[in-house]
């Protein structure tokens, strides 16, 4: 959609510091693996991956207009590999830093689109749409095979990869109070609020 001049905004933006705002935002870091017109087998690391729907199940990666993949994935079936922490290497591999001496990890069966063995999660994908997205190709696919195992992901955040830190909080359990659902944590705060005002909470829990 292209705003007319009347709702349009003012526009001003610097490269590097868009970048360096854009690398605030913490991903995870795949590898997108198809066949070559030669069928031979292929890959590159993207950070730019999205679920998109669920019916049907599509989700998208972002591929600038300049690598290699964004001709190869033209109606192509591709995987997504979502990497484990110990797969650093592999990232830098298929980020334009090839180690000659890697052994990369393929599972690759005739029909399927290869995949990468020993990540965290893989998505197999036949091609869906592709759509302009200024200096990159927006490439969908439909998920068609996927699975995952309980691996630490690898990260990227502020320019370099990661690995996760703490958790934060575990997964709250949902309770409901005054007609509501709220996590537990929720009424715990709102008991020890109505303790300090003197009054009585919701409903007592143990703290």
């Amino acid at each position: 959609m292209t705003l007319s001049p009347t709702k349009s905004i003012p526009r001003q933006t610097d490269p590097r510091l868009l970048r360096r705002v854009l690398g605030e935002f913490s991903t995870g870091v795949t590898v997108v693996t198809y066949r070559d017109s030669d069928g031979n087998t292929r890959g590159a690391t993207m950070n730019s991956f999205t679920s998109v729907s669920m019916d049907p199940p599509l989700l998208l990666v972002s591929v600038s207009r300049k690598a290699r993949a964004a001709e190869g994935l033209k109606d192509t079936a591709f995987t997504v590999n979502i990497l484990s922490a110990n797969q650093l290497d592999i990232a830098l591999h298929f980020a334009g830093k090839p180690n000659e001496a890697l052994v990369v990890p393929w599972h690759d069966v005739p029909g399927m689109p290869p995949r990468l063995l020993g990540t965290t999660a893989w998505l197999q994908c036949e091609p869906w749409q592709i759509y302009d997205g200024g200096d990159h190709l927006l490439v969908l696919g439909r998920v068609v095979h996927h699975d995952a195992r309980t691996l630490e992901p690898l990260t990227f955040h502020r320019g370099e990869f990661r690995r996760l830190g703490l958790k934060m909080l575990q997964m709250p359990r949902t309770v409901t109070f005054d007609g509501r659902p709220a996590c537990e944590w929720a009424q715990r705060l709102q008991n020890l609020h109505a303790l300090a005002e003197g009054g009585v909470g919701p409903e007592p829990l143990d703290l």
